[in-house]
Formats: C-alpha cells, sequence, structure tokens
C-alpha cells in the first residue's frame, strides 16, 4: 500500500497543534506568565519558597499587631532613639522626677534648710542618703527658730510621723520630728545634729 504525501493543509495544521500544545511552557521559559495569567488568591504558602519574602515586597504600614505573634519583639527589634516619650513618664503620682532620690544614690545629697534656719558653723550642712535597702540617713547640724527646719524630698520621707532625740553639740538634747510630709521639726533653736537618724523609706 502507498502512503499518501501529507497535504500542506494537514501539515500546517499539525504546526498549529504543537505551537499552541507547548505556548504555556514556551511563555514560563521566557518569562512571560504575570499576574493576568494566575487566579486570584490561589497562590498558598507552599507556592513560596521559604525565607524568599522581603520587606519590599509587603505594601507600607500594613503589617498590624495581630500579625506577629506573641512576646516575639526582643530589643534588637525596636529602635530605642525613635520611641516616643510614655505619657506622664516624667512624673509619678504628679510629682516631677528630680523630687525623687535614687535608693542606690552614693553619698549624701545637701538639704535646703528653710527661712530661719542656718548651717552650724564648722559642721557638715545637712543632707541625706538612702542605702540600698531603702532606709534614709541624716547627718549634719544646723541653727533653727523653731519652725520647720526643713523638707525632706519625695522618697525620703517616713511612712509616719516620726521622732527622734537628737545631740545639741554634746550639751543638752533635742527632738527632732518628722512628719510623713517631709517636714523636719526641732524643739528648741539648736544647734540639732542630725547625726545617726534613720528610719524606712515610706513616702
Amino acid at each position: 500500500m502507498k502512503l499518501r504525501r501529507p497535504s500542506p493543509a494537514l501539515l500546517i495544521a499539525c504546526l498549529a497543534l504543537f505551537i499552541s500544545l507547548g505556548g504555556v511552557s514556551y511563555g514560563v521559559a521566557t518569562g512571560f506568565i504575570d499576574s493576568r495569567e494566575l487566579r486570584n488568591n490561589t497562590i498558598r504558602t507552599q507556592d513560596i519558597r521559604n525565607n524568599d519574602i522581603r520587606g519590599k515586597d509587603i505594601r507600607n504600614s500594613t503589617i498590624g499587631g495581630r500579625d506577629v505573634a506573641f512576646n516575639t519583639l526582643t530589643g534588637s527589634d525596636i529602635a530605642e532613639t525613635r520611641l516616643a516619650t510614655v505619657p506622664d513618664a516624667a512624673r509619678l503620682g504628679g510629682v516631677a522626677a528630680a523630687s525623687y532620690l535614687r535608693a542606690d544614690t552614693i553619698g549624701f545629697v545637701p538639704l535646703t534648710l528653710s527661712t530661719g534656719s542656718t548651717p552650724d558653723p564648722g559642721e557638715s550642712v545637712p543632707a541625706v542618703d538612702v542605702d540600698p535597702l531603702g532606709y534614709v540617713h541624716l547627718r549634719g547640724s544646723l541653727l533653727t527658730n523653731g519652725a520647720p527646719a526643713l523638707t525632706l524630698p519625695a522618697g525620703t520621707r517616713p511612712a509616719t510621723e516620726s521622732h527622734f532625740v537628737a545631740s545639741d553639740n554634746g550639751t543638752a538634747t533635742e527632738h527632732v520630728d518628722i512628719g510623713t510630709n517631709g517636714e523636719v521639726e526641732v524643739t528648741g533653736v539648736g544647734p540639732v545634729s542630725f547625726d545617726g537618724i534613720t528610719f524606712k523609706a515610706g513616702g
């Protein structure tokens, strides 16, 4: 049986069929596939290479708190210099931070005397210190007219009104009363030494 030579029309039809069948693979190979050829909402996590999505692939300001795993952010993930001040962080209970003394303050801090009180000449000026355990220590000597001699700053005041016996330069004794508001009153005109007065900070 003699085979018939294919007609030109048949050859053209076969060629068109081969081209149509290989068109998709050809498009993939040449990078012609784009979002128009992808069905919406069909790309899944297993279709994306691990660790291949970058920040530039995500629209700015679209990642929210619910997209971040709980308790995963660390200090190295946050630019501390870009953080704003927490509201009212400079105050505690309405009192400026400068009014508080650190519990680990090293050395005594001089106290401001009230009108009518003056340092005792030749003696150390009244000062206060708070040790790491939270105990307040007073030292120094002053002359006073009997009114509140000075006011202790917040953080160095007793939780309850406290009373102490102080030395009047070794010749007599005076009473020192310290209120929860920090006011220090001395019975007498002094000079009065605060050396040795210690109490637990509570206010």
